[in-house]
C-alpha cells in the first residue's frame, strides 16, 4: 500500500475510534472501506462513485458487473460493496428476530428487516402456521425502483410447497411513501381471490416505505381481508 494511502487510513481510523461511525462523512466511510480493497486512489474513487450513485446504499446495491466494467473497481472491491446490505440484513434479522406475526406491528417489524439496503422494489411472501409462527419466507420478485411483479402462479407454487393455510405478502417502496397504489390494491385483491381457491388466506399485505410502513388490514380498504379469515392475527 502506498504510504499516503496508509497514512490516510490511519487518520480515518483514528477519527472513527474517537467519533464513531456517525462521526464520519459519507465520503470518509466509503474512502475508509476502499483502503481495505486494494484499489488505487481511494479518496478520488469514493468521490467519483458517490457523485454517480448518490449514496453508499445505492452503490452497494448496484450490479457488480457494471461496477467492474470500466476497470475502476476490481472484483474484491465489488464483492466487498455487495456484502454491505447482505451483512446488514443478517445482523438486523438476528438481533430483532420475529418468530411470530400476531399483529400489524410485528408484521411491519418482521418485513422491515427484509428490505434493508434495497434500492429497487422486491416482493416477499411468508407462510405462517395457524399459531402465526413463521414457517418460510421467499423473495418472489425483484424489480425496478418503482415496480416488482410476480405471477399468481409463483404465489400458488409457494403456498402449495409450504402447505400453508395462512400467508403474508410484502413489498417495498424504496423511494417514497408506504401508502398503496391502485395497482397494489388490485394485486392484493387478486391474490386473495386466487389463493382462496387453494384454501389459503392472505393475513395481510405489508408495504415498507422509505421511512414508514403500512398494513392493508389496518387501512381496512379491502372487505375481503377480515379478522375471521386469519384468527390469531390482529391489527
Amino acid at each position: 500500500m502506498a504510504e499516503d494511502t496508509k497514512l490516510r487510513r490511519e487518520q480515518l481510523l483514528k477519527k472513527y475510534e474517537e467519533k464513531g461511525f456517525d462521526g464520519l462523512t459519507e465520503h470518509e466511510r466509503l474512502e475508509l472501506l476502499f483502503t481495505y480493497s486494494r484499489c488505487t486512489e481511494p479518496a478520488a474513487l469514493a468521490a467519483e462513485l458517490l457523485g454517480e450513485y448518490g449514496s453508499i446504499n445505492a452503490l452497494a446495491n448496484a450490479d457488480p458487473a457494471l461496477l467492474m466494467k470500466d476497470g475502476r473497481i476490481n472484483e474484491s472491491t465489488a464483492v466487498l460493496l455487495r456484502l454491505i446490505p447482505s451483512v446488514s440484513r443478517s445482523l438486523y434479522m438476528e438481533r430483532f428476530a420475529v418468530k411470530t406475526i400476531k399483529d400489524a406491528e410485528s408484521a411491519k417489524k418482521y418485513f422491515s428487516g427484509h428490505f434493508i439496503g434495497a434500492v429497487g422494489e422486491k416482493l416477499i411472501i411468508t407462510a405462517v402456521s395457524k399459531k402465526m409462527r413463521v414457517i418460510s419466507s421467499k423473495v418472489l420478485a425483484y424489480g425496478t425502483n418503482t415496480k416488482a411483479a410476480a405471477s399468481y402462479k409463483d404465489i400458488a407454487d409457494f403456498v402449495v410447497r409450504t402447505d400453508c393455510t395462512i400467508f403474508f405478502t410484502a413489498h417495498n417502496h424504496p423511494n417514497g411513501s408506504s401508502m398503496p397504489s391502485d395497482s397494489d390494491i388490485l394485486f392484493t385483491k387478486n391474490v386473495i381471490a386466487s389463493m382462496t381457491m387453494l384454501g389459503a388466506v392472505l393475513a395481510d399485505h405489508i408495504i415498507i416505505g422509505a421511512s414508514d410502513a403500512t398494513s392493508f388490514r389496518e387501512l381496512g380498504i379491502l372487505r375481503e381481508m377480515s379478522d375471521k379469515n386469519a384468527e390469531g392475527y390482529h391489527v
